[in-house]
């Protein structure tokens, strides 16, 4: 354990120093039984025994406390153990645990692609944010399962994570294709940075169109500056020496008086000049993204199942193969693990 990480969350209350008693310790009453599930955690980096692997697994299956529960199947997944606890942790009630054990399944089962693809018809966006991330870096995603997450799910976590895996798993036109969609239309600002990152790396013709056209001129600072060091790593310049419709992108003029976006050289759109923004970003009414030639209009298809509504502020990127220690809250206690958090708050 780390100086960095050793007043963090139970880390710094472990109830024993060794495997031994904190297996233990998992008998004891909370927060002992949790604070010592959490510190296996870290054991189980080294592995655990049978002994402690059998008192583990009894603490995620039955434990009252969910955090318990939740520690519990992540060390059980470090250690790459108990997979048909994890499995069952997958229909745990709490989310949280739920989500964890999306990611402790990825670990110790990676082939286990089926029980991570029901995960996707989660009703918590952490959940199928999660396996989304599980299966793609198991190579178990797929375009279409990709394609169908970013024209369906609601939420702008699970979206996000799809846009970014998406050119590694279709083929190059679709991909610009749908990724030029979602930059355009999607509601969610980390989703349309995600599709600015993606479009930057296939660095087509029509890739840097998109960014272009709808990425220079996003409403986010954030889409803005993304689209700005994409375009400039597929042209491979400089993003301060971006030359854009003829003139070269000044840094800082984003949201300028004179300047657009886009630099000297780039025309503005928007109310102040008078020219209608270009239909995208969170301006754009939300609709279903179209899996077809070109970029979706507005109104060009209608929104069902509440597809493109805006929606929670993605967490921390809870990928499988490692283990983020958590801050404590408020109150001194533990926050869930940072693989499985998924914060609240408006995506736009």
């Amino acid at each position: 354990m780390t100086d960095e990480y050793a007043n963090w969350s139970a880390r710094g209350r472990a109830p024993a120093d060794d495997e031994a008693g904190l297996r233990e310790a998992l008998d004891g009453d909370q927060p002992r039984k949790r604070e010592a599930a959490l510190a296996l955690v870290d054991e189980a980096e080294s592995g655990l025994t049978d002994a402690t692997v059998e008192r583990v697994a009894g603490a995620a299956r039955s434990a009252d406390g969910a955090k318990t529960r939740q520690f519990a199947v992540e060390a059980l997944g470090v250690a790459g153990r108990g997979v048909e606890t994890i499995a069952a942790a997958l229909d745990d009630p709490d989310e949280w645990v739920r989500a964890e054990a999306v990611v402790a399944l990825s670990r110790a089962a990676p082939g286990a692609s089926e029980r991570l693809r029901d995960a996707l018809e989660d009703d918590h966006a952490a959940v199928r944010r999660n396996a989304i991330i599980a299966l793609a870096k198991t190579d178990a995603a797929g375009a279409d399962l990709l394609v169908d997450r970013l024209k369906n799910d609601p939420r702008p976590a699970v979206r996000e994570y799809a846009a970014q895996f998406l050119p590694e798993a279709a083929e190059t036109e679709r991909a610009v294709r749908l990724l030029a969609a979602v930059l355009a239309r999607d509601p969610g600002s980390f989703v349309r940075a995600k599709a600015a990152e993606g479009l930057g790396d296939l660095g087509t013709d029509r890739a840097e169109e998109a960014l272009e056209t709808h990425g220079l001129d996003d409403r986010s600072d954030d889409v803005r500056k993304t689209a700005e060091r994409a375009l400039a790593r597929s042209r491979g310049v400089d993003p301060e020496n971006l030359d854009v419709d003829g003139g070269p992108r000044q840094s800082g003029e984003a949201g300028g008086a004179s300047a657009g976006p886009g630099g000297s050289g780039a025309p503005r759109t928007g109310p102040e000049s008078g020219r209608p923004r270009p239909p995208g970003g969170s301006d754009a009414p939300s609709g279903r993204l179209d899996d077809g030639p070109g970029v979706p209009q507005p109104g060009a298809a209608p929104v069902d199942d509440g597809t493109g509504r805006v929606g929670s502020r993605p967490g921390p990127d809870p990928r499988p193969q490692g283990h983020r220690p958590s801050k404590p809250n408020d109150d001194g206690e533990p926050r869930r693990s940072e693989s499985a958090t998924d914060t609240g708050g408006d995506d736009s």
